[in-house]
């Protein structure tokens, strides 16, 4: 528990502890608090709040869980809720930026061992494998409201073995644009991303390894301009 005037004291805030269990704000967090705990699995009762009349000077009074010291200061201090809200976005994203660099490693390995397979078709392509890749192209909703209007598309080309380990995303919504049956000689990676390049003013697009951002209303051409390329790929051979 920690004490509500200590807390006022440190923002510099005249206002008055008991003040904030007026607040109709404060009153449905009070109410959803215990439910809280129930949806986190931990069956413990938490006391939210105590008013510790029995201490001595200077440290009676409300005193509140530690889950709702943020809620307290970012009443007390405009300025301080402002600060929490910077630094909550701040965090989000550089979770984001890590998460990206992480997928954007992950596809440029998979890109990699895709180009040192290439060189090695000669010798270890088994008869009756030569057309045994399936490319997918999925959407990956931006989290930041400002971002709702884009769309991340991960372009994906894997053999029929390690393509398994995609199947949720091959079953949902997410899946954009599929094609199969293509050969081992195929990399339509690059292809894909000069078709975006020629397409596209260069502000409406951002390309990071395997990963194409753009904008959720460029998506219909798009997709008409790579679906041809794929048509005229097949009608070639």
């Amino acid at each position: 528990m920690y004490q509500m005037q200590s807390i006022l004291n440190a923002l510099r805030s005249t206002k008055q502890a008991y003040h904030w269990f007026e607040n109709q704000q404060t009153k449905e967090l009070l109410e959803e608090f215990p439910h809280m705990f129930a949806t986190l699995g931990k069956p413990r009762v938490e006391i939210p709040y105590e008013n510790r009349q029995n201490l001595p000077n200077g440290l009676r009074g409300w005193y509140v869980h530690r889950l709702l010291v943020n809620a307290v200061a970012m009443w007390a201090s405009p300025r301080y809720a402002c600060y929490i809200f910077m630094m909550l976005d701040e965090i989000h994203r550089q979770e984001r930026e890590e998460m990206e660099k992480k997928l954007q490693a992950k596809d440029e390995v998979i890109e990699a061992k895709d180009k040192n397979i290439q060189k090695r078709i000669p010798r270890s392509v088994p008869k009756g494998k030569e057309k045994n890749y399936k490319y997918m192209i999925y959407t990956e909703e931006m989290e930041n409201e400002e971002d709702r209007d884009m769309v991340m598309l991960h372009l994906v080309r894997r053999n029929n073995k390690s393509f398994y380990d995609l199947a949720k995303i091959y079953k949902s919504d997410r899946n954009w644009f599929y094609r199969e049956n293509l050969p081992i000689s195929m990399t339509p990676n690059e292809d894909v991303k000069q078709i975006v390049q020629d397409t596209l003013p260069q502000t409406h697009y951002d390309m990071k390894g395997c990963t194409i951002l753009t904008f959720k209303e460029d998506l219909p051409l798009l997709k008409e301009k790579i679906t041809e390329y794929f048509d005229n790929f097949k009608q070639v051979e």
